[in-house]
């Protein structure tokens, strides 16, 4: 409200100057246009004129076979979000560790939804549960797990291949990830990896405002940066 400029833009939007419930609409709009399904595997698979190499294929049969990945991440937005109605999202224990690298593995601490002060979720099969995400993009959002224990594709693969936490020897009682080897071979952690790298596409997330509204009473404002970058 201290901005000329928010209050035009909101007049013209809701008609009315911005409140709490303009504000929240406004970002909800804006969070339901973040869309990334213009990727080349969905183009392939919408019949369009693309070519995915034969890696990419093996890793797209891999993905939905041997490497169980889409029994958390389900198509086609390969999230925990369960098709047909999406409105359920699943979340899955699969023991991160708290640091990889330690000599001595160790569970990391956080218990995830199990603390998330619903009571419904207070349960011991909860203990240590996060939601599942999307892999779109995935090869752009690095770190990787709750935690960002993982800098690499290739680690959180391996991770998984040997069984998850409870494959690298961690106490996970209630780990939802099969935690006997996967038995995946080098060739076949490539091609799952150029699939998950075929997931991209940005269109639409990386453009940005020239400028962002102006504040005539506080020039510091003004300097914002933006893109989010402070």
């Amino acid at each position: 409200n201290q901005s000329p400029e928010y209050q035009h833009l909101f007049k013209e939007a809701f008609g009315v100057k911005p409140g709490i419930a303009e504000i929240a609409r406004a970002l909800a709009s804006y969070i339901r246009s973040l869309k990334s399904f213009d990727s080349p595997v969905d183009r392939y698979l919408r019949g369009e004129q693309v070519r995915l190499t034969p890696a990419i294929q093996r890793g797209f049969n891999l993905f939905m076979g041997k490497a169980l990945c889409a029994t958390c991440h389900f198509a086609p937005t390969f999230s925990g979000l369960v098709p047909t109605s999406f409105t359920e999202n699943e979340s899955e224990v699969i023991g991160t560790p708290l640091d990889p690298n330690a000599k001595t593995l160790q569970l990391d601490p956080d218990v995830g939804r199990y603390d998330n002060h619903r009571p419904r979720d207070r349960a011991e099969h909860l203990l240590h549960s996060f939601k599942t995400p999307t892999l779109r993009n995935i090869a752009l959002t690095a770190p990787y797990m709750h935690n960002g224990a993982y800098q690499t594709l290739e680690e959180v693969v391996d991770f998984y291949n040997k069984g998850g936490g409870a494959g690298l020897g961690l106490e996970v009682p209630n780990q939802t990830l099969p935690f006997d080897n996967l038995k995946l071979s080098a060739q076949e952690v490539k091609d799952l990896l150029r699939f998950m790298e075929a997931l991209t596409d940005t269109s639409g997330l990386t453009s940005k405002p020239y400028r962002l509204p102006a504040f005539p009473s506080n020039h510091e404002w003004n300097q914002r940066v933006v893109g989010g970058k402070y």
